[in-house]
């Protein structure tokens, strides 16, 4: 029987086994391989120091560009351990999954790693990631390859099918325009008991109807699909007849990006939990944006209540109306307001994530942001908004809308020593803009921390704020007077 180690690699949350390995790991026993997981993330997080743990992470989200040579030997030696105690008998196929293009220097001294080998697997690598570029290098990854020649089988995009037609000799098994098409993702292998939160990920889209300024997602997926609200049931029922899980996470950009098939969706749901009392416990939380009444009316907000929604990730970046419209977010103010309306009644509690410094924000526009803290105060206090995360400040990423050649002119970008903000590898956060002169990093910084000064004093929530203020100190030692 032909076999397969399936991995994933830092940078993301350690909160539940990684979505993009149960998928894979569905195709691959859907070819009847027989299939192992490692979680290389959760496995370098348990064997680093909490020094070497924040200087890796620091080299993930390019707040530095090297690490120790002493680093680079630990990790890799870890990986190498890990791999053989991991990897089954007669093993064909190693892969790894570039989750986002913060792994990608982990990424690339790994697979460095693995052709200073002589292994009895081919790679197979793929993620968000390999459509990225190299911030130290300004290369792409898919570049990097083709000229080393590392790596068997890159996949760009969705995995599911070239991953199908390698375990099949190239036939096509998948139908990529029917995303129903695709097999259940499997979480075996994987003890649930690890990780912080007893959940699993589910997909139920990809792409997003958005095509925010500061957002990559359309470069992956520029179409967007989703499932249907009875595949999206049936896979829930599944995982909790298999793994009694009952907490499920929505990866979707989206969940409420085709309204309609949401609402039946949440219908549905609501339904089967009516029917049969062992599912009661079943809840799920996502990504969601804001809607006006008229695309979203009360009764979504109860179907959503009834299905069990419990939380909301709300993309809100800015509370100022004129930084929103020039990231083509598409709501207002009001349009916030009837949505913690509805949450306040329905008991949905929501996380919300902000931008601090966005290349047009003026100090009018960072005062907004201050006053409607206190405005909201209250649903913090009732726990409607459980959670703010307001981030580092921003960083532009190469390959969207704000960097391309256009807003870059508009705006007036530049980056360090006025290089190109895309080539110096310190540009995505040691930038500034011509047309908005007043923004300097350390202005950036000093808002952010105005911000997190007035939250605490408002009483939100910031649970994960001491990684992000580490992050800001190192930010701090970029600043050159």
């Amino acid at each position: 029987m032909k076999s397969i180690l399936l991995t994933s690699i830092p940078k993301y949350d350690l909160v539940a086994p990684p979505a993009a390995i149960g998928i894979l790991q569905g195709v691959a026993k859907d070819h009847n391989l027989e299939t192992a997981v490692f979680d290389f993330n959760l496995y370098l997080n348990k064997n680093l120091t909490e020094e070497e743990w924040q200087e890796l992470d620091n080299w993930c989200v390019f707040i530095k560009h090297k690490i120790s040579k002493k680093l680079q030997q630990k990790i890799c030696r870890l990986w190498d351990t890990g791999i053989s105690e991991k990897l089954p008998a007669g093993c064909e196929f190693l892969l790894i999954s570039i989750f986002s293009y913060w792994s990608l220097y982990v990424a690339r001294l790994l697979i460095k790693h693995e052709n200073n080998k002589i292994r009895p697997y081919k790679l197979i690598v793929g993620g968000n990631g390999v459509v990225s570029k190299f911030p130290d290098t300004d290369e792409y990854f898919v570049d990097w390859n083709k000229k080393h020649n590392y790596i068997e089988h890159l996949i760009v995009g969705d995995g599911e099918t070239p991953v199908s037609e390698i375990f099949s000799n190239g036939k096509v098994e998948y139908n990529n325009d029917n995303i129903d098409s695709f097999p259940f993702p499997s979480y075996s292998g994987y003890d649930l008991t690890d990780y912080e939160e007893k959940k699993v990920y589910i997909t139920g889209s990809r792409g997003c109807v958005r095509k925010c300024t500061f957002c990559d997602i359309y470069n992956i997926w520029p179409k967007f699909r989703f499932r249907s609200a009875r595949s999206l049931v049936d896979e829930i029922k599944q995982h909790y007849e298999l793994h009694g899980v009952t907490r499920f996470d929505f990866t979707d950009s989206l969940i409420n990006g085709s309204v309609s098939n949401f609402y039946k969706f949440n219908m549905l749901l609501a339904e089967e939990k009516a029917k049969d009392s062992n599912l009661k416990d079943i809840v799920y939380l996502g990504q969601a944006i804001c809607r006006p009444k008229h695309q979203m009316p009360e009764s979504h907000y109860e179907a959503m209540y009834h299905a069990g929604c419990k939380q909301l990730t709300i993309g809100i970046e800015s509370f100022s109306n004129s930084v929103r419209d020039h990231m083509k977010k598409k709501f207002s103010d009001k349009d916030i307001e009837y949505h913690l309306e509805q949450c306040k009644y329905w008991d949905i509690p929501n996380v919300f994530l902000m931008i601090t410094g966005y290349p047009t924000e003026t100090i009018e526009d960072h005062k907004k942001n201050l006053s409607d803290i206190e405005k909201y105060k209250d649903y913090a206090k009732l726990g409607i908004i459980e959670m703010i995360r307001w981030g580092t400040t921003m960083h532009l990423i190469p390959d969207t809308p704000i960097t391309s050649k256009e807003s870059v002119e508009e705006l007036g970008l530049k980056g360090r020593n006025h290089n190109s903000i895309n080539f110096d590898p310190e540009s995505q956060y040691y930038w500034y803009s011509e047309k908005n002169k007043d923004l300097t990093l350390r202005e950036r910084i000093r808002r952010r921390l105005e911000l997190h000064e007035k939250s605490v004093e408002c009483g939100y929530p910031q649970p994960r704020v001491r990684g992000e203020l580490q992050t800001l100190l190192e930010m701090a030692k970029l600043i050159k007077d």
